[in-house]
């Protein structure tokens, strides 16, 4: 155990040295589902690892340099952990909540308290961010502390064997620890249906979706077969384009079981040219007028809401559902591209809409 770890405190919370009293705490949070899918921590985790975590690792680190590592501490119990690991200038952050301290911002106060150390008293002047792919907590408290939501790198992360995906950021000494991106994710309702961001859960309705006869006459250049983990993908993609600014999706669902019906998604989204619109629905859920309800809701929510100035919408000249909903919900007809769409396998023209905000 390390006795001389600098203490930092807001008014909420304090970051200290681990101590005796939190080997059990440490091991319930490690034991967590999560903490297992998401980090490195043996599975099963015991009573020993607690022990040699709190007793060893974290005094090893602050003895040798290679790690700062700190206790959260809130309502006079530790709630979770956060560490600056590294050497050098550069260095790499991970942090972890017990369960019963998720969902207040406690982890943005502790990060952001760490990294004023570390640019600091420290001296570091980079310090890096990375997560497996789809772990949107750890997400939303990178963007939420400044960091810069760098790439999607493949095969970055060994999970105990498993190679995955990772998300990576970054920030910088001297870098403000507001958000540098508006992550696009809204709900709201219309008469019959919500709109919600994408959730995990919607993956197999989405593997539905895409996988259909229908869609895939429009939606070339997806895999076959399509599988979940192809629908997680695509979810995971709109988590991490929303993060970035760049899109904004809403999952169509029924409010009496939050049941996904299709979605719509505003992609490349900027200040100038607005957004261009896309929208899916599941084959189950045609001819009940989902999109003939919802999608002029998602455009008035464009202008009014997000504030965007233009909307765009494209489709390929047979697809006379997505052009009637297109001049249903205001959109004109502004220019069509020869053969720049492919439908089951022809090419065939694409045909542009625009609308601009009143």
């Amino acid at each position: 155990m390390c006795t001389d770890v600098p203490v930092l405190r807001d008014d909420v919370l304090t970051l200290r040295g681990h101590r005796a009293d939190d080997v059990d705490r440490v091991l319930e949070m490690a034991s967590d589902p999560e903490m297992g899918r998401w980090t490195t921590v043996p599975t099963p985790y015991t009573r020993a690892d607690a022990e040699s975590f709190v007793f060893e690792t974290v005094p090893r680190g602050w003895s040798d340099g290679s790690a700062m590592s700190w206790a959260i501490e809130y309502d006079n119990r530790f709630v979770g952990n956060v560490d600056i690991r590294g050497q050098g200038v550069v260095a790499d952050i991970g942090f972890a909540l017990h369960p019963d301290a998720r969902g207040r911002g406690l982890m943005h106060r502790a990060v952001e308290l760490a990294l004023a150390y570390a640019f600091g008293q420290a001296g570091k002047r980079v310090v890096q961010w990375k997560a497996p792919v789809g772990n949107l907590a750890s997400l939303r408290v990178a963007h939420a502390c400044g960091f810069t939501l760098d790439a999607r790198v493949p095969d970055m992360i060994d999970l105990r064997g498993d190679v995955r995906d990772a998300w990576c950021g970054s920030i910088r000494a001297g870098d403000s620890t507001d958000p540098k991106s508006t992550w696009w994710a809204t709900t709201f309702e219309t008469e019959r249906f919500r709109l919600r961001p994408l959730a995990e859960t919607d993956d197999e309705r989405i593997r539905e979706t895409l996988d259909d006869p229908v869609s895939r006459t429009y939606l070339f250049g997806r895999p076959s077969p399509l599988t979940i983990e192809h629908a997680a993908a695509e979810r995971t993609r709109k988590w991490w384009t929303a993060a970035r600014g760049e899109t904004c999706t809403w999952a169509v669902t029924d409010p009496a079981d939050d049941l996904y019906l299709g979605d719509i998604t505003l992609l490349d989204i900027d200040e100038v040219t607005g957004a261009e619109a896309g929208f899916y629905t599941h084959p189950d859920s045609r001819g009940i007028g989902a999109l003939g309800e919802t999608f002029p809701a998602v455009v008035e929510h464009a202008f009014d809401v997000l504030g965007l100035r233009r909307l765009t919408l494209f489709a390929a000249d047979s697809n006379t559902g997505s052009k009637a909903l297109a001049e249903s919900a205001g959109f004109r007809w502004f220019g069509t591209q020869p053969l720049a769409a492919r439908s089951g396998g022809v090419f065939e023209d694409l045909v542009g809409y625009e609308l601009l905000r009143p």
